[in-house]
């Protein structure tokens, strides 16, 4: 089924660009249009059940591993306070297990945090004593409103993403941002791997944008860019380990799985754990080079109400 038009930025002729993306969970298959347009991309069809393709233990990483993303995550969260003069309420809309808004809070932030699911946010809850809600944004109060409002790697999972924006947008207060991450479709990573590209995660990621796309998203929502950042040290350099793994394998992300303990230490699995540690040896100069190129794997675009 072809999508009607481009949910970036409205332009119609979408083309076939990927026939049988594959989910690394269940094995279903996937189609990816392109915009001629933008560059943007949609996952066809959208899922009428995403929570099957939600794992119990999605994202939840060795503590080694989850142990070097809260470092790295600790140099993002400093930029992002660095922004403002002085601390002020913050909104994370998919805030995951409340990494990110529990270091703010100890800046001296006042954080709210919002989860897909009841029990993601009670994890939150539990392990951070975060205020969590669960659902959509009609579950925060409808008076509240924010200095800084957080959609780190949300808003390509979103059926309707402009609907969205429209409704964060009127959450802030004047002179608040709005920062925004995504995927970059663009980037030399998603060109080089194409349909087997680590971030590409269809059918969870239900759209694909470009710079040029995002930013005519955002403007049809009065949200202007104020900056863009492409650097991501936390997914870029493995987003290129996986992906050249994933070339050579015909499962993908066999490695995630094993980072995310899906699946046992076995023999194949170990060596692909040996292989990415090679290959991240040339990830980390290539990640350097695309984000000095502006291909990055990744954007970060920090937005304001017009």
């Amino acid at each position: 089924m072809t999508p009607a038009s481009c949910v970036a930025c409205g332009a119609e002729g979408l083309r076939l660009c990927y026939p049988g993306a594959s989910d690394y969970i269940t094995g279903d298959q996937f189609e990816v249009w392109a915009c001629p347009a933008c560059g943007s991309g949609a996952t066809v069809p959208t899922p009428s059940d995403p929570g099957r393709y939600y794992p119990t233990r999605y994202r939840e990483y060795h503590p080694l591993v989850a142990r070097m993303l809260e470092l790295l995550y600790r140099r993002r969260v400093g930029g992002w306070a660095a922004k403002f003069q002085r601390p002020g309420a913050v909104f994370e809309m998919g805030c995951g297990n409340g990494l990110m808004l529990q270091m703010l809070r100890r800046r001296g932030w006042r954080t709210v945090g919002s989860e897909r699911t009841e029990a993601a946010a009670r994890i939150a809850r539990e392990t951070r004593g975060l205020v969590v809600v669960s659902g959509g944004l009609d579950a925060i109060d409808p008076s509240a409103r924010f200095h800084l409002i957080l959609l780190n790697q949300v808003l390509e999972h979103l059926a309707d993403p402009a609907e969205t924006l429209g409704k964060l947008a009127a959450m802030l207060k004047p002179g608040g941002k709005l920062i925004i991450g995504v995927p970059n479709f663009t980037s030399w990573q998603s060109v080089f791997a194409k349909d087997r590209w680590f971030h590409l995660d269809v059918p969870r990621h239900l759209h694909h944008y470009s710079l040029p796309g995002l930013t005519l998203l955002l403007a049809g929502q009065g949200l202007a860019v104020e900056a863009v950042s492409q650097v991501s040290p936390e997914h870029d350099p493995y987003g290129w380990v996986q992906s050249v793994l994933n070339l050579l394998d015909r499962r993908p992300n066999r490695l995630t799985r094993l980072l995310m303990r899906l699946d046992p230490p076995d023999p194949v699995n170990l060596l692909h754990l040996a292989l990415g540690s090679v290959i991240g040896i040339a990830a980390i100069p290539l990640a350097l080079a695309s984000w000095a190129a502006g291909r990055g794997a990744l954007i970060e675009v920090t937005c304001v109400r017009r």
